[in-house]
């Protein structure tokens, strides 16, 4: 659905459950379904067919919260290794997998480390990023782990995410209201009603005591699975779902999943496996996002690469000479800096080495002639995020200051060369004196009314 208005063509596809192989059957009678992933390696499509990009998402059961997360000591968690070795076998360009967001942290991160390993070992480069649904236009809640892969680099995995400020999504956060007020409905004439979900597993329980009213949220539904069957209150009344609002949460048409099966016709369709097919589904704009940064990237010769890495990763690429026009170029802009000035802080900023640039000078040198702050203004700004404990169990993110401009203490702490930006070009003390009492002047001006405050911190090195 996702990549055939991109020009992709479906080779093949692997799946054993009834329904889902009757859906894709009956939109795709043509593509063969190979079966169970663990047998397909004696197929003969599966040795001919040339594949230049292999996606799949393996059970997520073993990895989410819902399960036990026994991760690769479940069944159904190993087959994320068989589809690494399918991938080993057919050599595709490109590998995408998707899972829940909980694979990251199953076994402790163990798992999601040795899937990674095992990627690597193979030749694969890879970068991975948690996307919701609701970014994508969808009013559904639903983060989803992804991993891109590329044979042979990392950079053009890097570079498919580098693009997420394209993605378009047009609702707001759901917020999670207490169960006793979620009523649909509000006092007086010509007001909209609000409407309200319920999550599945909170459903035929006394909401009163549900979670303290997470299981009740305002507009936007909670995450569409194959096992939770969500309800809607809109209107003063309370119903589940449909099968046709099933499917436009995840963005596919109207009765996609309304297909003849087993001899019953499409009319007899059961509510209760569309649900599933549903559920089990990855979000169409989602994926149609994700194809068309990985046919772009695809497309891009080999020179132009690192320019589309997030900053992060372009940051680790670049010449000494492009890192210090970043760093400054960053200063000036107040964007995208911290991941520059970060390695920039790693390769100079060590006792005896000297930035590449005319005059040799040293780190904090480099800083006050060039950024026009003081070096302990970076190294704030520079400052890891860390956790400190208080009050037990607690804990409390510490955040880097951020960099404001029109800082009074940065403004009156440069350097002269900053002095002659803000004063304009300036001959002689005379002249800058002057500039100086014009400011000063334009200072009082603004501030003379009653009560008005202004402090200002003056330090100078010369009387």
């Amino acid at each position: 659905m996702a990549w055939q208005p991109l020009g992709w063509k479906a080779a093949w596809f692997s799946e054993i459950e009834p329904f889902p192989s009757a859906v894709l059957t009956h939109h795709y009678p043509e593509l063969p379904n190979l079966g169970d992933i663990t047998k397909i390696h004696d197929n003969e499509t599966f040795k001919k067919e040339t594949i230049d990009i292999l996606v799949g998402g393996t059970p997520c059961q073993s990895f989410s919260q819902a399960g036990r997360r026994e991760g690769f000591g479940d069944p159904r968690g190993r087959l994320a290794l068989r589809f690494l070795e399918i991938a080993e076998m057919r050599r595709p360009r490109w590998v995408v997998w998707e899972n829940t967001e909980a694979a990251l942290s199953a076994n402790s991160g163990r798992d999601f480390g040795a899937l990674l390993w095992k990627m690597g070992k193979i030749g694969y480069g890879y970068a991975w990023r948690v996307l919701d649904a609701r970014d994508f236009g969808l009013p559904q809640s639903r983060r989803r782990l992804f991993v891109v892969a590329y044979l042979g680099d990392w950079k053009r995995a890097a570079a498919v995410f580098s693009d997420l400020g394209s993605m378009h999504g047009n609702l707001e956060a759901g917020r999670d209201v207490a169960p006793e007020t979620g009523r649909a409905g509000s006092e007086g004439a010509g007001t909209t009603p609000t409407t309200f979900v319920i999550k599945g597993n909170a459903i035929s329980r006394r909401l009163g005591a549900a979670s303290q009213g997470i299981a009740v949220r305002e507009e936007l539904m909670y995450c569409v699975t194959k096992s939770q069957h969500h309800a809607v209150i809109a209107d003063g009344v309370a119903r589940y779902i449909l099968p046709v609002e099933a499917e436009r949460l995840q963005g596919l048409p109207d009765d996609y999943t309304r297909v003849p099966y087993r001899g019953h016709p499409a009319q007899q369709c059961p509510d209760s496996l569309r649900y599933e097919v549903v559920g089990n589904a990855m979000p169409v704009p989602v994926m149609n996002w994700l194809g068309e940064r990985i046919a772009f990237v695809d497309s891009l010769p080999e020179g132009r690469i690192k320019h589309f890495l997030p900053a992060e990763d372009l940051a680790t690429t670049l010449s000494d000479t492009e890192l210090v026009e970043k760093c400054v170029e960053g200063f000036k802009k107040l964007r995208e800096l911290i991941p520059y000035l970060r390695e920039a802080r790693r390769r100079w900023a060590q006792p005896g080495r000297q930035v590449p640039v005319p005059g040799r000078p040293c780190w904090t040198e480099w800083i006050e002639q060039n950024l026009h702050v003081t070096p302990r203004r970076v190294q704030q700004l520079l400052r890891e995020p860390s956790e400190i404990s208080s009050q037990g169990q607690k804990t409390l993110a510490v955040v880097p200051p951020k960099l404001r401009t029109g800082d009074w203490r940065s403004l009156l702490k440069v350097t002269e060369s900053r002095m002659a930006q803000v004063f304009g070009p300036l001959e002689d003390q005379k002249e800058l004196a002057g500039a100086i009492r014009k400011f000063a002047q334009a200072i009082a001006d603004r501030f003379v009314e009653r009560d008005s405050r202004l402090l200002v911190s003056v330090s100078v090195k010369k009387q």
